[in-house]
């Protein structure tokens, strides 16, 4: 797993595996950050769309 600030989304964000039946989008699941659980919700990468031009 893998976290941290977001400032592209003002917020915390984080990225880790998952066993299949949590994979659905919008699933919320729970995560130990730092002794405290933690609720999270599954999302499409990337989570914010790029918006510069790649030519």
């Amino acid at each position: 797993c893998s976290g941290g600030f977001g400032p592209s989304l003002a917020g915390p964000l984080a990225m880790g595996y998952l066993n299949n039946a949590y994979t659905a989008l919008d699933t919320q699941v729970w995560a130990m950050v730092r002794g405290k659980k933690v609720p999270m919700r599954v999302a499409k990468m990337p989570f914010v769309a790029q918006r510069y031009f790649r030519g």
